[in-house]
């Protein structure tokens, strides 16, 4: 799981094709952590931690939560079924709403989007036995997200891998049209390269959806800062998987045919 003060290497200049856009990152090459460092006679700023002064005004969130989804169903078996009918009677409008044509990939940034909405990053006690005690659970980190949007990928009948860098983070990776894609539901992030083609530094092209992290109205979703994590910076971070952002940890791959296109 990904917490504050992680090594990156970093160029000076990075430039990612985005999805409807050119999104360009730029780093300064003074820092290894990407922010300059400062000569030893300056005094330390006053100024608040940057992410509690800059928000997001996408607008969002475009879907219900897993939890009112659900409603009063508690076996994990009826609350996939409330999932996939859900998705069902929506996908036309998430169709548009998200400006994606292909059916695979929609459904796969379905299975990101509703878990990454549904349940704040924090601190996982006990890692859940259920779907229905994830849904009741306060927070969620990476591991679980994955859990969790593992179990709707299936339902939805999806195929897909889950990526794991030991003690740093954990995505899933869906099959479209015989390329495994990123959906990475912890910062609700897609990237149109797997694993194997991000860590060669690859061209991407990728795309962020809304996150409660940068709303202003859910400072809640903020909490997680103050236990030594930092998910926005992860988000920042993630379109440079292989270029900017080198995952530390061991890395752990597990396939699964959880749909036709293995």
């Amino acid at each position: 799981m990904f917490k504050l003060g992680v090594t990156l290497t970093i160029a000076s200049a990075i430039v990612l094709f985005g999805f409807s856009q050119l999104h360009v990152l730029a780093v300064d090459e003074s820092s290894a952590a990407g922010t300059a460092t400062p000569p030893p006679t300056a005094k330390p700023s006053p100024t608040p931690a940057p992410y509690t002064l800059i928000f997001s005004d996408e607008p969002g969130p475009d879907v219900s939560t897993l939890q009112e989804i659900a409603g009063s169903d508690t076996a994990d078996a009826d609350i996939l079924q409330d999932v996939v009918e859900y998705y069902n009677a929506n996908k036309d409008r998430l169709a548009i709403l998200w400006r994606e044509d292909n059916p695979t990939r929609l459904a796969g940034i379905f299975s990101m989007y509703v878990v990454h909405i549904s349940t704040i990053y924090g601190t996982v006690p006990v890692f859940p036995s259920s779907l229905n005690e994830y849904l009741n659970d306060a927070r969620a980190h990476c591991g679980t997200y994955t859990w969790a949007q593992m179990q709707i990928a299936d339902a939805l009948g999806l195929t897909w891998r889950t990526v794991e860098f030991v003690g740093e983070h954990a995505w899933l990776e869906i099959k479209v049209d015989g390329q495994w894609e990123t959906f990475d539901a912890t910062t609700n992030t897609w990237l149109s390269l797997g694993e194997d083609e991000l860590m060669k530094g690859m061209a991407r092209t990728y795309r962020q959806f809304y996150t409660p992290m940068l709303d202003i109205n859910r400072p809640d979703a903020r909490l997680h800062m103050a236990e030594g994590y930092d998910m926005q910076r992860l988000r920042q971070w993630m379109p440079g998987v292989g270029i900017t952002y080198m995952p530390p940890g061991q890395l752990k791959l597990a396939a699964f045919s959880g749909g036709p296109d293995l």
